[in-house]
């Protein structure tokens, strides 16, 4: 069993745990008191994040621009750089309706899942080893989008949702997390849909062999939302924003529940009201706060909750100060700067922050969405001019140090 699976086996049992060690019924969507932790009290000081930042030197490699443009999407899936591109339609392809990947050390990328549909783009895309999924929008603004699952290179995708057509149903693109483990794969996702009283908000959740979703949770979407799922293991995390009369004191929140566990309760970890883009990782819960009045998409600072504590801290990012979109590996917590002349990381192990790069702003060198799975970070490395010479871009990725050192990353 690998480490990964080792701690999602671990924080299942502290989850089971918590309920069992609760001393009296609790309401599902409150903090859970328990013999194991106590959430913060809600309007508590947070704690703040150390200053203190490490170099970490990585060696990468770039991969060929000529063999993925044009590029809409991009991510790592812990082995490969996987994008959505055009580029089987040549270098005049006006939309990215493909699924590549990219395995470091290939001779050249892998198609695969070719899209029949050449008027569509794959606008989110998401993998974990060799399970990959992906939302596709027609390039027209059409009010639609499809929720596609690829289990196999060249195999033929799975539906798993689409948008009902409704005009009172949002159009806004599912959030979803896949996680391979052999014989025990899976999806979560969250969509909106139509209901019997009017629009609503789901969390569902699907698995090997058969793929047949399930809901997990359901709101009103006049009400409430159901965001950003995480797995691990049969563990779920996700965000619930519940909507204020006013619509200016909404609020988020992290919940922790089991998706195998028939009676488990969600467990909310969070005290702030402001919790959003939870990421499973060892040990606990990484999150995003954005400032009182802003919206959930806006830039925030990340924080960890400890599992075993029930203890809430500031995950530096230092000297990076608010980030947005994070991602998270086995050992690393990456996510786009709100200054895009400095490349950092969440170190887990050590619990800092380290620094990739700090670029001179005149040289108009930039970083723009790093995501990380397992030990495998890609980020679009730019640079912009105000010369007649074009700027330059480039698609970058690394192999990140191991848990316990910084010397056993794998050379590009």
């Amino acid at each position: 069993m690998t480490a990964r699976r080792a701690a999602a086996v671990a924080l299942s049992a502290l989850l089971t745990g918590t309920a069992a060690c609760t001393a009296a019924p609790v309401p599902s969507r409150s903090p859970v008191p328990s013999a194991h932790a106590n959430p913060p009290a809600s309007g508590s000081p947070r704690p703040t994040a150390t200053t203190e930042a490490g170099q970490l030197d990585l060696e990468f490699a770039t991969i060929d621009l000529t063999w993925v443009e044009p590029m809409l999407e991009f991510a790592s899936d812990g082995d490969s750089v996987i994008f959505s591109s055009g580029v089987a339609d040549g270098p005049d392809g006006a939309h990215a309706p493909d699924l590549w990947r990219y395995t470091p050390r290939a001779s050249e990328p892998e198609l695969l899942w070719r899209n029949p549909r050449r008027d569509r783009s794959l606008v989110l895309i998401g993998g974990d080893r060799n399970l990959w999924a992906f939302v596709e929008m027609p390039v027209d603004n059409t009010r639609a989008w499809d929720l596609w699952l690829l289990t196999e290179p060249g195999g033929e995708a799975r539906l798993l949702d689409t948008h009902p057509g409704d005009e009172d149903v949002p159009g806004i693109v599912p959030s979803f997390a896949v996680y391979d483990e052999g014989t025990f794969d899976q999806v979560v996702w969250t969509a909106f849909d139509r209901g019997p009283n009017g629009p609503v908000s789901q969390l569902l959740y699907a698995a090997a062999p058969d793929w047949t979703p399930r809901i997990v949770e359901e709101r009103s979407a006049r009400e409430a939302e159901l965001w950003f799922p995480s797995l691990r293991g049969d563990l779920l995390t996700y965000t619930e924003a519940v909507y204020s009369a006013d619509r200016l004191t909404d609020e988020r929140h992290v919940y922790l529940t089991s998706v195998n566990d028939p009676v488990a309760e969600p467990v909310r970890l969070d005290s702030s009201g402001l919790a959003v883009m939870p990421l499973l990782v060892d040990d606990g819960v990484i999150w995003k706060e954005a400032d009182p009045g802003f919206s959930m998409f806006n830039w925030g600072r990340l924080f960890f909750y400890n599992l075993y504590t029930g203890e809430v801290s500031r995950a530096s990012t230092a000297p990076q100060d608010y980030v947005n979109h994070p991602s998270a590996g086995l050992r690393f917590v990456a996510a786009q700067g709100s200054d895009a002349f400095t490349f950092t990381l969440h170190d887990l192990d050590l619990e800092t922050s380290r620094v990739i790069e700090q670029y001179d702003p005149t040289t108009n060198q930039s970083v723009f969405r790093p995501h990380v799975a397992g030990d495998l970070l890609v980020w679009l490395y730019s640079t912009v001019s105000d010369s007649p010479i074009p700027g330059h871009k480039e698609l970058r990725y690394a192999f990140l140090p191991g848990a316990g050192t910084d010397r056993d990353a794998q050379p590009p």
